[in-house]
């Protein structure tokens, strides 16, 4: 079998790794128009749940990932000075380019061809010489916009924007912060990825970007992202301990949503956050990326014809990108309004940040904090309480 990967990203890169190592005999190249080490962001996130999926694929690139990750167990929540702190959690974080650098190398060990500042040809052509044509080329995918009607493309940008920067202050758990500020609320989200190093994403509903005065433009001009990431840094100070925030190609942004009705067109398959994306405040689009990358190489290896393989790889990996687009949904409408939740006091909001999305509800809280349960779902009924009487007025 001859197989084609349009982008080097982890996904990609960890499909050709797994499809190789399942089936040595397959021809497989990878098509990455930038250099190796040009990427965007700072650190990638995985849960327990798909560390073990990575060290069931392929033990050797797990023990090289373990090795290097940032593992915490707890949740923070920063609101106007004081912190609660969520404990029975477990996640680990990489930096991006390590994680590329990983599987770069894992692929080159198996025998996979990388061909970088490469443009790939297009899908259709490479469809004529190839068995399986992969599109992981990313939420911007030239493959699936120039087939939107064939796979069923739907979606666009929606919600607040966002700036996603690192900073050299270190992180000891996955945190929530708010920031209350003249022009209205903002909030981040922050995590280690590295020693000295955190990804830190600053979120800002429209009204209060404009009467910031940010400037919207990239890192690369003038009072572009580090001007910006500069006075984000100021509104955050506390949370930051005074650290500077970093930019790597960080430009403000909206949350881009991405469903399509079928995954693939005769024999060319999305995956990753070419098929589907999820918002940053539930998890991370790379894990999902892998994920399928997993799912695809086990379909190729048990159905071999493409086709079979193409619906056992959906049928799969459906249901649980729809889940969690529902769940991340709900998470991203959640912080669209963060105003509603921001006076209700420290327990309150705490219970409503991290039962948000569904995902955990009030039944879950002795799992986490059993020390404070009885207080917080007081609060939390007060507060609901209160929000209804708001919605009634």
């Amino acid at each position: 079998m001859r197989i084609a990967i349009i982008g080097a990203g982890p996904g990609g890169l960890y499909t050709a790794a797994l499809v190789k190592r399942l089936r040595p005999a397959c021809e497989i190249d990878v098509w990455e128009a930038n250099a190796p080490d040009e990427t965007f962001g700072f650190g990638v996130v995985f849960s327990e749940g798909a560390l073990g999926g990575i060290e069931a694929a392929d033990p050797r690139l797990f023990a090289r990932l373990a090795a290097a990750c940032e593992q915490w167990s707890r949740i923070d929540v920063h609101h106007r000075g004081r912190i609660v702190r969520n404990g029975g959690y477990r996640f680990s974080a990489i930096g991006r380019r390590v994680l590329l650098s990983m599987l770069r190398t894992r692929c080159t060990e198996l025998g996979v061809t990388i061909r970088y500042g490469t443009p790939a040809p297009e899908a259709a052509l490479l469809a004529g010489t190839y068995d399986l044509v992969v599109a992981a080329d990313g939420v911007n995918s030239s493959t699936r916009e120039a087939h939107r009607e064939e796979f069923g493309t739907e979606g666009g940008e929606r919600g607040s924007r966002y700036l996603w920067l690192g900073t050299d202050r270190t992180f000891t758990a996955l945190t929530f912060a708010v920031a209350d500020t003249e022009f209205g609320s903002m909030h981040a989200h922050a995590y280690p990825y590295a020693p000295g190093l955190s990804t830190f994403i600053a979120e800002v509903d429209d009204h209060v970007w404009e009467a910031a005065g940010f400037t919207g433009r990239g890192a690369g001009t003038p009072g572009g992202g580090r001007a910006d990431a500069d006075r984000i840094a100021g509104f955050f100070v506390d949370v930051l301990e005074g650290h500077r925030l970093r930019t790597n190609k960080s430009r403000w942004g909206r949350f881009a949503v991405v469903r399509n009705r079928r995954w693939s067109h005769g024999t060319v398959a999305l995956l990753g956050d070419s098929a589907h994306t999820t918002h940053f405040s539930i998890g991370s689009g790379t894990r999902l990326a892998m994920e399928d990358g997993l799912a695809l190489a086990l379909a190729v290896d048990e159905h071999g014809a493409v086709p079979e393989a193409l619906i056992a790889y959906e049928a799969e990996r459906r249901p649980d990108t729809e889940s969690m687009q529902r769940t991340a949904r709900i998470s991203q409408e959640w912080f669209g309004e963060l105003d509603r939740y921001t006076d209700l006091g420290l327990e309150a909001f705490n219970a409503h940040l991290i039962t948000r999305s569904g995902r955990l509800t009030q039944d879950d809280l002795p799992s986490w904090s059993p020390d404070r349960v009885e207080l917080i779902r007081d609060r939390f009924a007060r507060a609901d309480s209160r929000l209804r009487g708001t919605a009634a007025r």
